[in-house]
């Protein structure tokens, strides 16, 4: 072929790319990490911040408590006090009226003695100079004291009432007082619910953080077993050389077609047993269906195909997705003896330099591929590409 060594060339190239391509990708992953890392932080400090504030509503809502409780107490204490002043007022109240009433009645009994003035008849009634002047001022004495007392158990009232007014006045503030502080206890554990609520969303917010961020460390690890396992894989294909599977098949090759050659009806599709799954029967049509289109190198089709171009294309009618390069198509695939091959798995070849061409084996020592001289039929078994077989493998069960 016109290309074998530019298609080798390449197939390294790509090879040795891989590992900048991996790193890329890892790349990407480490810094979706790093952002969610970010993201994590910036929410554990938003909870901090919040922790905080949350320490602080709770002071002000116990120093509020004490507060209201203080006022409580001294409101009760207040209400004592109150209680003891209207008895106090009523006690009074009560001795005033029984004074009032015994002057009245010493009043009527002066007024009915003799039907004249009680003062006169306790004047005439004296001994002597001596006893008249003892009884007026006994009497009035008497008159002033009762008047005296009266005079003082009204000023006791007033005053009770007075100080009545005020303590009513200071229960009064201490309700309200009281109020504000229930209010202020109302809006503090209004806030703190608020608070509380938005913690417990960034808690759930973190725990989503970090599982996603688990995910992308157990994706990071998988893809870079997988990486490591693909990168082994294509410097194994690199490193294949013709050796002793092509041997093997050339000697049984020979040993069974020593003089054939290659078909040269190349469009014509050879009798083979083929599988009946719907599978291989969408490939197979697939693949047949491109046979004369152009080989173009890097081309997937419809119009043009490189050889593992046209093996993507054709499987990928039977919903199978295999890596773009013969390359990578020979990582993927399962080892398989010449013994073993079937129609449907695919067949790969070295020049030298590591695998650099794909075919599908169609049964009979043949296979259909993209090669220089476009989509055709080719004879693995004998002439120029029984020189260059490496073996077979499989990638889809048909």
């Amino acid at each position: 072929m016109k290309k074998n060594t530019f298609i080798a060339i390449s197939l390294a190239a790509v090879i040795s790319l891989t590992p900048a391509f991996t790193t890329n990708v890892f790349a990407d992953v480490n810094t979706d990490i790093q952002n969610q890392d970010k993201k994590i932080n910036d929410i554990k400090s938003k909870k901090t911040g919040l922790q905080s504030d949350l320490s602080s509503l709770v002071a002000d809502l116990e120093k509020a408590q004490e507060k209201a409780k203080s006022l409580q107490g001294e409101f009760d204490q207040t209400g004592k006090e109150l209680k003891q002043l209207n008895q106090d007022i009523k006690d009074i109240n009560e001795r005033i009226k029984e004074r009032e009433t015994v002057l009245k009645e010493r009043a009527r009994a002066m007024q009915k003695t003799s039907n004249s003035n009680a003062y006169l008849e306790v004047i005439l009634d004296a001994e002597n100079l001596s006893d008249l002047v003892g009884r007026v001022s006994a009497v009035n004495q008497l008159v002033d004291s009762d008047k005296s007392i009266l005079e003082d158990q009204q000023k006791d009232e007033k005053a009770l009432k007075t100080k009545q007014t005020a303590v009513k006045k200071k229960q009064e503030e201490q309700a309200t007082a009281i109020h504000e502080f229930e209010a202020q206890q109302n809006k503090i554990e209004a806030q703190k619910a608020e608070k509380e609520a938005i913690v417990a969303q960034l808690a759930a917010d973190q725990a989503s953080a970090e599982n996603e961020k688990a995910g992308l460390v157990s994706e990071r690890d998988k893809a870079a077993k997988e990486a490591t396992a693909r990168a082994t894989a294509l410097r194994e294909a690199t490193d294949v050389n013709v050796g002793q599977q092509t041997t093997n098949t050339n000697a049984s090759s020979n040993s069974k077609t020593s003089n054939k050659v290659e078909s040269t009806n190349n469009n014509e599709a050879p009798s083979a047993a083929t599988p009946s799954g719907g599978g291989y029967s969408a490939m197979i049509a697939a693949a047949r269906a491109q046979l004369g289109k152009p080989y173009s190198l890097g081309a997937t089709g419809p119009s043009a195909f490189d050889c593992s171009g046209f093996t993507s294309y054709a499987f990928r009618a039977a919903g199978v997705s295999l890596p773009r390069t013969s390359g990578g198509q020979y990582a993927a695939a399962s080892k398989i003896s010449a013994s073993q091959a079937k129609p449907g798995d695919l067949v790969f070849f070295n020049y030298g330099g590591g695998i650099a061409h794909v075919g599908i084996y169609v049964g009979g020592g043949q296979m259909i591929n993209a090669q220089n001289n476009g989509v055709k039929y080719d004879n693995i078994t004998s002439g120029y590409w029984a020189k260059y077989l490496v073996g077979y493998g499989r990638v889809a069960n048909f």
